[in-house]
């Protein structure tokens, strides 16, 4: 067959897709592509050799179809995360360029994504300094917003919250994401996120482009060029150019996050399942919930441990066909020889989940096996109950938090009624004596020694002897509990717009709190919505 001809009807195989694929669900067993030809392209007398070409060249890069071991064309239902169903977040970050440095970071901008909604925004400002700035060629109006931003560690910190576990959406990705990298390496920190590439993205659906910015691309799509290069309005560029490749994804039969994270590469290393216990169905069938997930090589030794606010898109991401993994992954890759999982209710139990484990075991691929102070834990809430969403049905998972003293967990049905062991808690944390509540935590740890002896243990005698809340600090929390409440504070200053607590430095009255605690766990909206009687 004549190569313009075959080159004529490529453009014309967006209609033939659709229409072969009509045939192929109609036929479970499959079609040879000498019957496609026959029965949906209706032409006849094609040659073996050349009804192989004129199929292929119609379905070239849609990954619903397939062949089989016999030849046969058949349609793959694929699992995955539909696009639709992704968190992403579409990232922009403004560099300068300095006399005593070679790059300064001093914008960043963010938008979180659920399908095509916007759930999420951050805007930072970077102050490096007023001798950096001062260096710098700046707008005037730059200039002084940069003056009133926050110190760069503190803002690639805010950046590294707020992605969570979503997939990163901008122009040359993975070079932003180096830049931020090289910053939270200096604070034992890593963004592992997957990331979506525009400029690949685009040369893959569009042959003809070879974008040298993010402008050529604007301008194939005929859209407005930025007239200043500012990270909420590259922002606003990045997402009408990522719908619009979104429209082109979804002619091509794109629908999952995974198809479009492989597709985007132009040379990829594909993982081989062969040598695991596991398929791509067992990551498929992964819930969406948060958890934490071990890794274990093939003597069942645990050398991987993870927590994750989704379990499915978090555990498939290490499997995604991508030629840019960390060599973290890639030492997980090469080690791993099954997977196990266990489902919590809310990314803060994974947290802890994940801390008591990590202290347990030691994974020899798990980098970082302390956790390191933080500034949040020092912020103004301290005693407070959490009210988080239980694994068990129909139930809510109480956190008990008090500076000074391990961290109290339960459990409760929302139909409950019965308090006790919610007041007994009460009792022993907030409302008791301090004496009182020193001599329970310590019976509480079981270790076998009178509460009192253990007490006084290496206390100082005399007038100068410490406080009852002293001894306390001193004396009870071990080294995992105080990592807990490290966990604990930080997470609850960073996410307490959006969680449900009781804030008991402003509760006079154990009654009053328990009345709270009562109206909380009944109110059907709790889960759901924030409820703040008292900040």
């Amino acid at each position: 067959m004549p190569s313009f001809f075959v080159s004529r009807f490529g453009e014309l195989s967006y209609t033939m897709r659709d229409k072969i694929y009509a045939y192929l669900k109609s036929q479970k067993r499959g079609a040879t592509s000498h019957e496609l030809v026959e029965q949906v392209l209706k032409i006849k007398g094609a040659s073996p050799g050349i009804s192989e070409t004129l199929i292929k060249t119609a379905i070239d890069g849609d990954r619903r179809f397939a062949t089989d071991g016999h030849h046969l064309w058949k349609i793959i239902e694929r699992g995955g995360t539909p696009l639709s169903e992704a968190e992403l977040v579409l990232l922009s970050i403004l560099t300068i360029d300095t006399v005593e440095m070679a790059q300064t970071l001093v914008e960043i901008s963010a938008q979180k994504l659920r399908g095509d909604k916007i759930i999420d925004r951050l805007h930072i400002f970077v102050n490096p300094g007023s001798s950096a700035v001062s260096t710098m060629r700046l707008p005037a109006d730059l200039a002084q917003e940069m003056k009133g931003g926050i110190p760069l560690e503190k803002a690639v910190c805010s950046l590294f919250d707020f992605l969570g576990e979503a997939v990163v959406v901008g122009y040359d990705i993975q070079s932003t994401r180096d830049q931020i990298n090289k910053i939270l390496h200096t604070l034992n920190k890593t963004i592992e996120n997957s990331t979506l590439c525009l400029k690949y993205l685009a040369k893959k659906l569009i042959s003809n482009l070879q974008p040298k910015s993010l402008d050529d691309v604007a301008v194939f799509f005929k859209l407005p060029i930025m007239d200043t290069q500012r990270t909420e309005e590259e922002i606003s560029t990045i997402a009408n150019i990522f719908s619009l490749c979104k429209e082109l994804l979804k002619t091509k039969g794109f629908s999952t996050l995974e198809e479009v994270l492989e597709f985007q590469y132009p040379d990829i290393e594909y993982i081989d399942f062969s040598k695991y216990t596991f398929d791509k169905s067992f990551l498929w069938a992964i819930p969406q919930k948060p958890g934490v997930y071990k890794m274990k090589d093939k003597h069942g030794e645990i050398i991987y441990v993870g927590k994750a606010k989704n379990l499915r898109t978090r555990v498939s991401s290490y499997f995604w066909n991508t030629p840019d993994r960390l060599q973290k992954t890639t030492d997980l890759l090469n080690n791993i020889y099954t997977i196990e999982y266990e489902i919590v209710g809310s990314e803060l139990s994974a947290m802890l989940l994940e801390y008591r484990l990590i202290k347990q075991y030691q994974p020899k691929l798990n980098q970082q096996f302390e956790v390191h102070e933080r500034a949040a834990r020092y912020g103004k809430l301290k005693n407070f109950i959490a009210i988080l969403p239980s694994p068990a049905k129909e139930s809510l998972e109480l956190f008990f938090v008090k500076v000074g003293l391990p961290l109290e967990r339960y459990e409760i049905l929302k139909g409950a009624v019965n308090f006790s062991g919610v007041e007994e808690i009460l009792d022993k944390m907030y409302y008791g004596t301090t004496e009182a509540t020193s001599r329970s935590f310590l019976c509480t740890k079981g270790n076998g020694n009178s509460p009192q002896s253990q007490f006084d243990k290496g206390r100082p005698k005399g007038n100068n002897a410490p406080s009852g809340d002293d001894v306390l600090r001193q004396n009870i929390l071990t080294g995992v509990e105080t990592g807990e409440m490290d966990i604990v504070l930080s997470w609850l200053e960073t996410n307490r717009d959006q969680v449900n607590y009781i804030n008991i430095d402003s509760i006079s009255t154990k009654e009053t709190c328990l009345k709270l605690v009562k109206d909380y766990i009944r109110d059907e909206e709790t889960p759901q919505k924030k409820h703040f009687r008292l900040k």
